[in-house]
Order: C-alpha cells, then structure tokens, then sequence
C-alpha cells in the first residue's frame, strides 16, 4: 500500500475514532415545567422501543449521558401532570444522538423541542426538510382520490403521484452522494437508496465512493452484503439455488425443476397486494402448466397456520415453501427481497429472464418468455 492510500485511511478513520471517544451528554431544558416529571431514553430494536435510561426532570433541567459506537435513533419521552401522554398521547422527541454535547431546549412540551450538537441529528433533519414538500403532496393527492373512479383525472393523479416517488428517492440518492464522508450519508444509502428494488449497477459505484472508514464499518459491511445479495435477482445471470421445506414440511430444491420456465413468487399471506394478484397467477398458472411452466411461492409468513390458510383459501395448486422466519426468510434475504409481492421468472437453462411480472395481463406477459 502507498503513502499515500495510508494518509487517506488514517485520516478517514479519525471521525469515528473520535466519536467512539467521550460518549455523549443529553443536557435537556424546558424551561416552562415546574412540577416534577421525569424523562426516559429508548432504543429501537426489533421495530419496537426499549427504554434503556431515565432521569428526573428538576426545574426544568435533566440530563442524561452514555456511550455509542455509532449515531443511534433515540426517542426521549417526557411524563409529567400536564403530559400528553396523560391524554393517551405522548410527549416524545424521536432524534439520532452521537457521543457530543447534546442540547434540547423546549418550553412547556419536549415533542417540540430543538436539538442542537448532533451533526447526525441535523442532517436528518435537512434531509427531511428536503422531502417534505413531496411527501405532503403525495398525501394531498392519496387523500384527493381515495376511493374515487378511476377515470382520466384519477389516472393522472396516480401518474403525478408516481413522480413524486420517484423525486423522493432522487433527494436521498443526492443525499447520500454528497455526504460520503458522513455516517448519515450511508444510513440514509441504507435505509433509502437500497430499497426493495434497488438496481445494483446503479448503487454500487455510490457505495464505493464513502470513505474506506464507513465502507469497513458495520453498516457498510451490510450495505454491501445486500448489493451482493441485489446482484442475485438481475436478469441474465443464473439463478441462485436454494432448498426450503414445502408446505407438507418435505425439502423442496429449486434446481430439481431445471428444464422448465419457472416463477418464484416472493409473497406473504398477510399482503394484500399479494393476496390480489392471485387470482392473475392462477390464471396464468391454468393456462400455462402445460407449457413447461411452473410456480414456486416463497412465503415470508412467521405463523404456518395463516400460510396454509391463504393457500387454502385462494385456491393455490402449485408448491409453496417457508421457513416460518417472517421477512427474514432465507431465500429472501439471499435475493435482497425486502418488501412483496415480488417474482422471478427462471428460463429453462436456470437463468433470470425476467422479474415483477403481474397484472390483469399476466398471462400475456408471461407467454411472451415461454417459447
């Protein structure tokens, strides 16, 4: 390694290795509350939140400190006579802290509080500023014509909602590019940019322009198992093979169908996109099973009795696999399928040929691979 390429990891690793330093200090006050109350410190985990800390609220003032590795999602709560909370809301205060000096500074109510000394927080907080606008529109327009007929004026609507989305995900593309030297550049690369459909080609390049600090830490180690994982459900590349019990609990190998056109759905029985596109694929499915066709659903059900219920109910002949761990199902983690309904089709060979076929006209779709 050169001189050079050294300089530039050494001074790549300074940011964190000072962050892992000091820890942190949240020093809070809102300075209209008299009366006793109390603050408490949550962490997300597993898409709930765990109280980890707490201190009294004394004249307003409380303080809270500790140690992280990384910038953390926080929600601080405040309860006191007058709380929301009382009212079963909650006077609480969703921010990332860092290990600096925290301030939050409020008046009567923590949920309306300003935070200042979290580079981590601030930037979120730019971010979301940024999206705002779009996502208020989005929601003017969900709410506009919601159940409305769908004639010309519903069509645009949909039209101009679509471009919203797509303005969304370009703010947190810009994002991340320009913050390659920050922790919520690649969170935000994480969370944003690999999203369900995330093209490879497309993200990769980005990844690799962060710093090699946050390229080796944690979250780039991830970031980067989930492009590989992305790069498995391209088209024109073999298809990953995987075994996965069926729905009678006897293993069930994909490449025991090599010869035929297959479609591995990706679906859940709580979906309801997924439970609406069934009547499509069983179309298809009775119209094509005599070409060499077949369908392999990969459940992300975490309750078998709800999967065997779906397939029962909506009358689903073809095989059916799961292993019961919800979104964390092996062949979708392998594949970087992160939301459903998604699919597959496999040609003959074991290739990829297409994806995310679906749609009244699935059989046309369909018929238009299978030669």
């Amino acid at each position: 390694m050169s001189i050079r390429k050294i300089i530039l990891l050494v001074a790549g690793l300074l940011p964190l290795a000072a962050m892992a330093q000091g820890g942190y200090t949240i020093s809070g006050k809102i300075s209209g509350l008299k009366e006793p109350a109390k603050v408490y410190l949550s962490f997300e985990k597993d898409l709930r939140w765990q109280t980890r800390d707490s201190a009294e609220v004394k004249n307003g003032r409380f303080k809270l400190a500790g140690n992280l590795s990384v910038p953390t999602r926080v929600m601080l709560t405040l309860t006191h006579a007058n709380s929301p909370r009382a009212n079963n809301g909650q006077d609480a205060l969703a921010l990332f802290i860092e290990n600096a000096q925290i301030s939050i500074s409020g008046t009567d109510s923590i949920s309306n509080a300003s935070v200042s000394g979290s580079r981590s927080d601030r930037e979120n907080r730019e971010l979301e500023a940024s999206i705002k606008p779009f996502t208020n529109e989005f929601i003017r327009l969900n709410n506009e014509f919601r159940g409305k007929p769908k004639d010309e004026a519903y069509k645009k609507a949909w039209d101009k909602a679509a471009s919203l989305l797509a303005e969304i995900k370009n703010v947190y593309f810009n994002f991340a590019e320009t913050h390659l030297n920050s922790f919520m550049g690649l969170y935000t690369f994480n969370q944003n940019v690999l999203d369900s459909k995330f093209d490879p080609a497309k993200v990769e390049p980005l990844f690799y322009k962060f710093s090699p600090e946050l390229q080796s830490s944690e979250l780039g180690r991830h970031a980067l198992e989930r492009i590989e994982a992305g790069k498995r459900r391209q088209t024109n590349i073999k298809a990953t093979d995987f075994t996965q019990n069926d729905i009678n609990g006897k293993p069930f190998t994909l490449s025991s169908l090599r010869g035929k056109y297959v479609l591995v759905d990706f679906w859940a029985s709580w979906c309801g996109p997924c439970r609406a596109e069934s009547p499509n694929l069983l179309k298809a499915y009775q119209v094509l099973k005599g070409k060499n066709f077949e369908v392999v659903s990969v459940s992300l059900d975490n309750s078998k009795a709800s999967w065997e219920n779906a397939v029962k109910t909506d009358k689903l002949p073809w095989i059916h696999v799961c292993d019961l761990k919800g979104m964390n199902n092996a062949v979708a983690l392998m594949y970087a399928i992160s939301s459903v309904p998604q699919n597959l089709l496999i040609n003959p060979q074991g290739v990829i040929i297409a994806k995310n076929l679906r749609g009244a006209d699935l059989t046309e779709k369909l018929s238009a691979f299978i030669k």
